[in-house]
């Protein structure tokens, strides 16, 4: 949080300006610009992020990481195959042929309907 009265209080001794925050000094993070004050050193999540460690969590895909959607379809498809999920239409082969309704006719013979088709 800002420091009120900063300057003011420097000059009265009750602060050093290093406990001043560096946005509001004007400074670097690292206390670098401040005599005296004690330099902050990297931790190893910084160096990560520094050699580009960000570019892993910058992702465009609505699952949070990963590769985004192929909003092009210029990437090859992935994830199960249609045989495998259950409930999904089967493929069928080039010879196949979809059955007809009068040859299901021919095959099992037409009962004679009764009255109203209940007796």
């Amino acid at each position: 949080l800002p420091v009120m009265n900063a300057k003011e209080r420097v000059k009265k001794g009750e602060l050093k300006w290093e406990d001043i925050p560096y946005m509001q000094r004007g400074g670097s993070w690292d206390n670098s610009d401040v005599k005296g004050a004690k330099k902050k050193r990297w931790l190893s999540s910084d160096k990560d992020y520094a050699d580009g460690g960000y570019k892993k969590e910058q992702s465009v895909s609505i699952f949070g990481k990963g590769e985004g959607l192929d909003w092009t379809g210029t990437r090859g498809r992935t994830g199960p195959s249609p045989e495998s999920v259950f409930g999904a239409a089967p493929k069928f082969g080039r010879n196949y042929k979809a059955p007809n309704v009068n040859d299901m006719k021919s095959e099992g013979g037409e009962k004679k309907k009764k009255f109203l088709g209940l007796f």
